[in-house]
């Protein structure tokens, strides 16, 4: 009995030495974790012999991801190896390199902290990587990283910024005629008028309304050769076009019910003065609707609904929009049913919205995603709805890629339909944009 007692004292004074080397080990191990840094891309630097930029920013790339190799580094941030598949100079110490990484824990948050997609458990990136070059009294050059976007973000910027370039596009994108579309019911911009068309041009009708009141924004710079697309409607049964809405004129709507033969003038409201866009809608020609965003802080913005129950004589606010991101379409298919949507945001439930009680209440719509292969990666690039539209009893909507999409080009769409009125969609195919309305 005694020897069991003791070699019982044994095992358990073993047991409690071995429970307190684990605890002793797992604090030493997150005592070393808590002393790694982990220094951000933005003025990190390398200090090398040569002014090639493509080698200084190879050797900068290295050092950077040395960070992610240390000993104690957490598995879900541990880089096991990299390599660099293309480098690009962009401009002076400004390049852009494709590289790969094989992560330790490969998944969709670590892809999304490099920047990247996750591509059969390798991370893929494009970084373009802004140098600031420092000599140093050895000879040799000390190279920081300034900034860091992803391709489709500089070359926005660099066109944003390109100096004379931009003034010459400001002219032709705001400033010079565009021919007319030819198509039934069009309108056209021509020496400083507005006219409508109901017979592909062939005769025209003034809009009877000043072209700096229909072409004024409170936000933004307006377009003096196109009117905001959905800002206005032209059909023989009803023509009106909405503008205003800034400190310079109110919100108003100029209509005809006669194909331009005679023109009524209201007052939708007095009370707003930096208007964005404005989308409007006539399911029923005494039955409209105008949808108006402003008043932006950031990427924040209040919208308004208002309804007409009498062609547009008179207004009365309807509700207001279901998000205060900024609005990017809007409209109704019938007295009660319309839609409002919105960037996509990450981690938001959606970006698309419907009401069937005509702008006083909306529900989140979910859309089924429709992914792509492209390049040995699938994406999921459709992300931006329009309004919807019906056709044959069915409503239809088409999905773009929003500002940032290059899936072929950027261009292509995803067509859905419903045959719920917009409560559940499903994917119907893949098409090229519907042409914009220039006219």
């Amino acid at each position: 009995m005694e020897s069991k007692r003791k070699l019982y004292k044994i095992i358990k004074t073993l047991s409690i030495i071995a429970v307190i080397l684990v605890v002793s080990y797992f604090a030493y191990y997150k005592y070393q974790q808590s002393k790694i840094k982990i220094h951000p891309p933005e003025g990190f630097s390398v200090e090398v012999n040569t002014q090639d930029i493509t080698e200084a920013g190879s050797k900068w790339l290295e050092n950077y991801i040395q960070q992610y190799q240390v000993k104690y580094i957490p598995k879900k941030q541990e880089i096991l190896q990299y390599s660099i598949e293309d480098t690009q100079i962009r401009e002076k110490n400004v390049i852009q390199i494709d590289f790969s990484l094989e992560p330790k824990k490969p998944d969709e948050q670590n892809a999304h902290n490099w920047n990247g997609v996750l591509v059969k458990n390798k991370i893929k990136s494009q970084w373009v990587l802004w140098f600031e070059e420092k000599a140093t009294p050895e000879g040799n050059f000390i190279y920081t990283v300034t900034k860091l976007q992803r391709p489709a973000a500089y070359d926005l910027e660099k066109y944003q910024t390109s100096g004379e370039k931009e003034k010459d596009q400001y002219r032709q994108e705001y400033e010079a005629e565009i021919p007319y579309e030819e198509k039934q019911y069009t309108y056209k911009i021509e020496n400083k008028v507005c006219y409508v068309s109901y017979d592909k041009g062939n005769t025209w009708k003034k809009v009877p309304v000043s072209l700096d009141a229909l072409v004024s924004v409170g936000d933004g710079r307006p377009y003096y050769n196109k009117l905001q697309e959905k800002s206005y409607i032209i059909t023989p049964e009803k023509t009106a076009f909405i503008y205003g809405g800034t400190r310079e004129y109110p919100l108003m709507i100029t209509y005809s019910e006669d194909m331009g033969e005679t023109w009524n003038t209201s007052e939708i409201s007095k009370d707003i003065d930096s208007t964005r866009v404005k989308f409007t809608s006539f399911p029923k020609v005494k039955i409209g609707y105008v949808i108006v965003a402003g008043g932006r802080t950031m990427s924040q913005e209040g919208q308004i609904i208002y309804k007409t129950n009498d062609g547009g004589s008179t207004w009365k606010k309807a509700g207001s929009g279901p998000s205060t991101w900024l609005l990017k379409s809007a409209g109704f298919i019938d007295e009660n049913l319309g839609f409002m949507s919105y960037p996509k945001i990450e981690g938001a439930e959606t970006n698309f919205y419907r009401t069937e009680d005509g702008g006083k209440t909306f529900q989140p719509v979910i859309l089924p995603a429709h992914k792509v292969e492209s390049m040995g990666t699938t994406l999921e690039p459709f992300i931006q709805p329009e309004t919807p539209y019906e056709e044959g009893g069915e409503l239809f909507l088409l999905v773009g890629q929003g500002d940032q999409g290059d899936f072929q080009g950027g261009t292509v769409m995803a067509k859905y339909k419903s045959k719920d009125k917009g409560k559940t969609w499903s994917f119907v195919e893949l098409v090229e944009p519907p042409s914009k309305e220039i006219g």
